[in-house]
């Protein structure tokens, strides 16, 4: 089956999503990201992104009851668009915050900070211990982006949002330095639109706003405003990963959905806006490992239908023209087709 076959019948397979709980505490009204705790289980956390101090904070995952508040020390937030929690190099579980965010491309350094995860306990507001902090550059100048996934190790990787949906995925260095280190191109995802309802309008199909990896490292999903793209990862390789079409998931529609974390056989999504609600979505069945390795290209007579993702080769970080502009055109054609019929009818 094609990539894109294979696509369109997992996605007719996925269960409905259940609402967890809302947000409700006044203090979180622009939630940007959302992680699963591993050294305290019961809990998730979130982050507002521009506008609030360098804090996040600890919910109760069954009810969404906020149970402390972290700040992190000579730490700013300038625009913390994601968070993530995964193990670091040392197996530490940390929490990761991605201040990562540049809506007016004029950044020429973006953060990301790590400190050890905390042991929640009720009641708390706290100061974290000094986070590592990872001083980053794009090799092609300032970019826009608001998506982070951290893999099992500490393995980092940056998702930008693209107007037109060419969205290019960087990996961190390895290890932060007290200089300013350049991101490495890994990938490209080319979103589309798919009609999904939701979001602030229909370029949000097409805009990446976070992603995160499974507990285990095999699974990486990225969402836009209305979508999530799930692939499956062996060994590792991100690269080879999205080399493949992805599965995509329709999510429910939420005014201004900026989150998804990977826990067990779910995707939790949360938006921000006070009192958003953060749902639960079944993940579909995905490709087992040993099938998602790229296939040697075959002769054929005709084109192939373009995948979702293209590889890394030295592509230019902005919307690859094909695709990208024509989903746009269209879109664009619609709008003007509606417009001069309703003004025909005015008219008459």
């Amino acid at each position: 089956m094609r990539p894109a076959l294979a696509l369109i019948a997992l996605l007719a397979a996925a269960p409905a999503p259940q609402p967890l709980f809302h947000i409700t505490d006044p203090r979180i009204d622009e939630a940007s990201g959302i992680a699963r705790g591993i050294a305290s289980p019961g809990v998730v956390y979130v982050q507002n992104d521009s506008g609030d101090s360098a804090r996040f904070f600890a919910l109760d995952a069954r009810t969404g009851a906020t149970l402390a508040t972290y700040t992190v020390p000579d730490a700013t937030n300038v625009d913390w668009e994601d968070i993530a929690v995964a193990r670091d190099r040392r197996g530490v579980p940390s929490v990761w915050l991605a201040d990562i965010g540049d809506n007016d491309g004029n950044r020429s350094e973006i953060r990301v900070y790590r400190v050890d995860e905390p042991h929640v306990r009720a009641g708390t507001s706290a100061v974290t211990g000094a986070p590592e902090v990872w001083r980053l550059r794009y090799p092609s100048g300032p970019t826009d982006a608001e998506s982070l996934a951290v893999a099992p190790g500490g393995a980092g990787y940056i998702v930008t949002k693209a107007l037109l949906g060419g969205s290019t995925v960087y990996a961190l260095p390895a290890r932060p330095s007290a200089g300013v280190q350049t991101l490495r191109q890994v990938g490209r995802v080319q979103f589309q639109l798919t009609g999904t309802p939701g979001g602030p309008n229909r370029i949000g199909q097409l805009t990446a706003t976070s992603a995160a990896f499974s507990a285990d490292g095999t699974v990486l999903a990225v969402r836009t405003y209305t979508d999530a793209y799930v692939w499956r990862v062996r060994a590792g390789e991100v690269a080879a990963a999205l080399r493949v079409a992805p599965v995509r998931v329709a999510l429910p529609a939420q005014p201004q959905g900026e989150g998804i974390a990977v826990d067990g056989n779910r995707l939790l999504i949360d938006s921000e806006g006070v009192d958003s609600a953060v749902y639960a979505v079944p993940l579909p069945a995905l490709p087992s490992a040993a099938s998602t390795r790229p296939s040697s290209p075959k002769p054929t007579a005709s084109p192939s239908p373009r995948p979702l993702s293209t590889p890394d080769e030295d592509r230019p970080d902005r919307d690859p023209f094909p695709i990208g502009w024509v989903a746009a055109g269209l879109a664009a054609v619609a709008a003007l087709v509606v417009g001069l019929r309703r003004l025909v009818r005015r008219r008459r």
